[in-house]
């Protein structure tokens, strides 16, 4: 993600991501679980702009213009959500601006609008790339200087993903997310994604892994995610397709039996291999190419119309 400006505004591209490698092993001390997975992000963007509401030329980082609040527009439905000013639970980008504002030591000011293209609730990462992507604004528009290092530190108290967008990259993602390892040589993979309508609740999905018999060993699993890059650097997608796993899968479905129809749609439509991304909702077809990703995209929005499965949004998309 880069910033850049627009006029006497900064915008800022914020892409969604995919999870190719899934593992949990136990809880925290922190309450979190620690994981490791394979991350990449991919072309279905949200846009975010930051104007700073100072008319004054002799304004600064250190100088309040209107208060910080935000404005989101849903793309598909063009509908405008209610302005938002203070931090919230819900809202990952006053949130993170009001995070490094108190790192700083400045009085944090300005509108953000954030215009949302990646679905919510879909296990693609919006809301944790929407608070990277906040964090870079403020950082260039408030003239703040924090390096990407720095940035780091500060998206690691903010949630689990935000670490791995500030990167920009591919990448191995362990502990809860915040250590981030980025990975060279992928190349472009091409996908189809459909996210249901219903949405999943990641804490719930996470509480049906408690039950669990066994805890995978560490080193297994980062050897099998060392050699599913492998894979996928050398071009090998059957070889990489026995890999791809999500250990959450299982638990989603547990909650959410309707995924299996999902699944099954999936299976017979030609994929490479299928994965649930993330806690969910949002299932993915690794596919040999765009043309296939596109076609196959087509075919399963008339097939679920014809078994009567809601697919929701179905699209196709590749890795960036």
């Amino acid at each position: 993600m880069c910033p850049y400006k627009a006029g006497a505004a900064w915008k800022i591209q914020a892409p969604a991501k995919l999870n190719l490698y899934l593992e949990v092993f136990g809880p925290r001390a922190d309450g979190f679980h620690a994981l490791e997975t394979l991350m990449v992000p991919v072309r279905v963007y949200d846009q975010l702009c930051y104007s700073s509401g100072c008319e004054s030329s002799s304004c600064d980082s250190s100088s309040s213009g209107e208060p910080l609040s935000l404005r989101v527009r849903d793309a598909r439905r063009g509908n405008l959500g209610q302005t938002q000013v203070g931090p919230s639970e819900s809202n990952l980008v006053l949130r993170a601006a009001h995070l490094l504002a108190d790192k700083a030591g400045i009085r944090p000011h300005g509108r953000f609008d954030l215009i949302k293209r990646i679905p919510i609730q879909a296990g693609m990462g919006g809301g944790s790339s929407d608070a990277a992507a906040a964090l870079l604004l403020a950082n260039e528009a408030w003239g703040l200087g924090y390096s990407r290092a720095q940035l780091q530190l500060v998206a690691a108290e903010l949630g689990s993903d935000v670490p791995f967008f500030l990167a920009g990259a591919p990448a191995l993602c362990r502990g809860r997310g915040e250590i981030v390892e980025p990975v060279s040589g992928m190349p472009r993979l091409h996908f189809v994604v459909a996210k249901p309508a219903a949405g999943l609740s990641t804490p719930e999905v996470f509480r049906q892994l408690r039950n669990r018999k066994q805890v995978p060993d560490p080193l297994e699993v980062n050897q099998q995610t060392n050699r599913l890059v492998d894979s996928l650097r050398h071009g090998a997608l059957a070889s990489a397709a026995a890999l791809i796993s999500n250990r959450l899968e299982a638990a989603a479905r547990s909650i959410a039996p309707w995924l299996t129809h999902v699944r099954e749609l999936f299976q017979s439509a030609g994929c490479v291999t299928q994965f649930l991304t993330g806690s969910g909702s949002a299932y993915v077809g690794l596919m040999r190419s765009a043309t296939h990703a596109r076609q196959t995209a087509s075919r399963l929005r008339n097939r679920s119309l014809s078994l009567g499965v809601e697919l929701g949004h179905v699209f196709a998309t590749s890795s960036c």
